[in-house]
């Protein structure tokens, strides 16, 4: 079994050419979401962990369900030209372990595993968002 990502926050998902998607994971959660992370491999919050998979199949299928996962913590394997997806919640149990539904077992051509620096664009977003969760929860607390 081979992990391609040790940041497991999943933050974007982006269409390729050539039948592929691009993942971007992080390795601070989207502000919404309130579990603690417990999934720091260093301090690099600087860039994001990118894994290209190029399908076999007609990439739109797999397109809307990674987009659906946006802000879960996942690892990516493949192993075989086969592609699955594990919850890394749970993965420290063998005996938990857990697969994402409908990710299992995908046939990929090709994939590719690399660092992307964050832009300005991506750390104002996150600000933003940051910002309108605490505005979210100020405006509850009153």
């Amino acid at each position: 079994m081979k992990i391609l990502n040790k940041l497991v926050y999943l933050k974007n998902v982006e269409l390729l050419p050539e039948n592929g998607l691009l993942l971007k994971f992080d390795n601070l959660p989207i502000w919404r979401n309130n579990h603690l992370n417990i999934y720091f491999t260093d301090r690099h919050h600087d860039y994001y962990e990118c894994v290209s998979i190029y399908f076999k199949k007609n990439v739109l299928n797999y397109h809307m369900i990674f987009k659906s996962l946006a802000g879960e913590q996942l690892y990516i394997e493949i192993s075989n030209q086969l592609l699955n997806v594990w919850y890394a919640e749970y993965f420290d149990h063998i005996e938990d372990r857990n697969t994402v539904d409908y990710l299992e077992e995908i046939e990929v051509l090709n994939f590719r595993s690399e660092k992307m620096e964050k832009t300005i664009q991506d750390w104002k977003d996150e600000y933003i968002n940051l910002e309108t969760t605490y505005l979210d929860l100020l405006r509850g607390s009153k």
